[in-house]
């Protein structure tokens, strides 16, 4: 089941899945909640465009997540299949090329970049 928060004019304000004191229970295909999870308010909600844009957000938290582990020695970058690895690179590699033109600092002396650390070589 799904529950919502509303604010004064009627607007969906949270969504869960758990009950909450003030939450009311409310159907997916509610125009206040569809109109909530609107990527665009000027457009009708439409899942494939919502899934694609959070797979996007997705993809950029695990990557996040990896380099995470690995800077916190969990896990090692040659630990993770070959496809991934050049995946992975390839869009660090472009992350901070995008940092780059945006006029963002990059650490580009190898400190900050945790994936090859100690033995760890690459291909």
């Amino acid at each position: 089941m799904l529950y919502a928060l509303f604010d004064a004019t009627g607007k969906v304000t949270s969504l869960t899945e758990t009950p909450h004191a003030d939450a009311q229970p409310v159907s997916l295909r509610d125009p206040a909640v569809l109109e909530f999870l609107s990527l665009n308010a000027d457009e009708e909600f439409n899942p494939d465009a919502f899934l694609k844009q959070s797979d996007q957000a997705t993809v950029r938290i695990l990557e996040d997540l990896i380099d995470t582990l690995i800077g916190h020695n969990l896990i090692r970058f040659t630990d993770l299949p070959m496809p991934a690895q050049k995946k992975l690179l390839g869009r660090k590699l472009a992350r901070n090329l995008v940092r780059e033109e945006a006029g963002i600092a990059v650490d580009n002396t190898g400190a900050g970049d945790n994936f090859l650390v100690d033995d760890d070589k690459l291909f």
